[in-house]
């Protein structure tokens, strides 16, 4: 199966477009490269540090090829933050594509969600200062001997499709949070799931939403949004926003070029 890097559909070899997107396949190959222009040619692209009051900060000319994001030795320099590596994630500029990836690092690459977007098992999402990851296919544990089920299971809730973890660091579960409505909503106010603590989310801030046996990670219009955590190389876009520690950075095209 071919991973669309567009939309993240799976699909058969034998296609050459998405049969979700209709974007060609060739660029979810991994044996494909951004065709790289001389060194030091300009792309036409920058990344632009977001600050906290949502204004837009120092501006980084991207160059055709491989763009390294990090805390030392990087064409975009990210300091005084314990969360980015030295050498964190990579922006690759093509001809009519970019792409960024994480380079294997501790806390992750995030995108923020556009809208809505369809969730996989065992993605993880940035919402304010929490980390989730997305549960799908946990398998139900078989009753006990006498037809007793085991503590700390679903127990008498048939109707679940996943769980939502709340992440603490090395990935210790804090909390579990069991998707079994058809939405189940986020907020610091208001939801099945509260964050009251957090400045950072908004009173309704997002929602899982069930979709056959899939779900999907809805924003409900949140001032800070939800980032999902990269895996793989993905495809960006013309004002996409990346979060590495708590920096943010916005993907746009030179207004110059």
């Amino acid at each position: 199966m071919i991973k669309c890097v567009h939309c993240g559909e799976e699909n058969e070899p034998i296609f050459t477009y998405c049969l979700s997107c209709g974007k060609p396949l060739e660029q979810s190959l991994s044996s494909f490269k951004p065709r790289a222009a001389p060194a030091g040619k300009g792309a036409g692209w920058n990344l632009v540090a977001v600050r906290a009051d949502g204004g837009l900060g120092t501006e980084y000319p991207l160059i055709q090829g491989a763009n390294t994001i990090g805390a030392k030795g990087s064409q975009v320099m990210v300091a005084d933050d314990p969360r980015v590596a030295d050498q964190h994630a990579t922006v690759e500029i093509g001809d009519d594509i970019a792409f960024l990836k994480d380079l294997g690092t501790r806390h992750g690459t995030f995108v923020r969600i556009r809208g809505e977007r369809v969730l996989a098992d065992g993605d993880q999402v940035r919402i304010g200062h929490a980390l989730f990851a997305l549960e799908l296919k946990r398998p139900r544990p078989q009753p006990a001997p006498d037809g007793s089920a085991w503590l700390g299971s679903l127990g008498v809730l048939p109707d679940h499709y996943g769980r939502v973890l709340r992440l603490g660091p090395e990935d210790v579960v804090l909390e579990a949070h069991v998707l079994s409505k058809p939405e189940v909503t986020l907020g610091r106010t208001a939801g099945d799931i509260l964050m009251a603590d957090d400045p950072f989310v908004s009173s309704r801030h997002a929602a899982f939403v069930r979709s056959g046996e899939t779900c999907t990670l809805k924003d409900l219009g949140s001032t800070n949004g939800c980032y999902l955590r990269t895996r793989g190389r993905v495809a960006i876009h013309d004002g996409d926003q990346i979060l590495l520690g708590h920096h943010v950075f916005r993907f746009q095209r030179n207004a110059r070029a």
